[in-house]
């Protein structure tokens, strides 16, 4: 969901042979198509600050659920996996960091190294990305506007 990188870090990345290491590759579950506008994040869930993971924002960016949804019925994959393959599809030194809280979904994630997307399909999954708009903030813009502890 935050594409910004893509503009300078990651060149920067293919121009200077390093790697890139995605955090929240799934955008916090968001792109797993397993979150829910009335799903309620308590206690130290973070998900809670994200403006992303308000019920409004969150029906505001269904049609990035969408695009990837149509992907994952078209090869036969999960939401997460189309996200991973993409990923790994669009460079090869981009590793994604991924969550390993759940066993089952330790397995869904290591899935998508199965997932091939054509050339195709990623010119498609790319051209739709550019056209959506994405609402709410990421976790480190969102913290920041929380009081301070004194």
């Amino acid at each position: 969901m935050e594409r910004r990188f893509e503009k300078d870090v990651i060149p920067a990345c293919e121009e200077l042979g390093i790697g890139f290491v995605p955090f929240s590759p799934l955008a916090s579950g968001f792109l797993s198509g397993k979150v829910e506008a009335d799903t309620e994040y308590v206690g130290d869930d973070v998900r809670r600050v994200i403006t992303r993971f308000d019920p409004r924002n969150i029906a505001a960016n269904q049609p990035l659920l969408d695009l990837i949804t149509g992907f994952a019925q078209e090869n036969g994959a999960t939401p997460a996996q189309i996200s991973l393959a993409w990923m790994l599809h669009k460079n090869d030194f981009i590793v994604p960091i991924l969550g390993s809280r759940q066993l089952d979904r330790i397995q869904e994630n290591l899935g998508a190294a199965e997932v091939e997307l054509t050339d195709e399909q990623f010119s498609r999954i790319e051209a739709e990305l550019a056209s959506i708009q994405i609402h709410g903030d990421r976790t480190d813009e969102d913290i920041a506007k929380l009081p301070q502890r004194q």
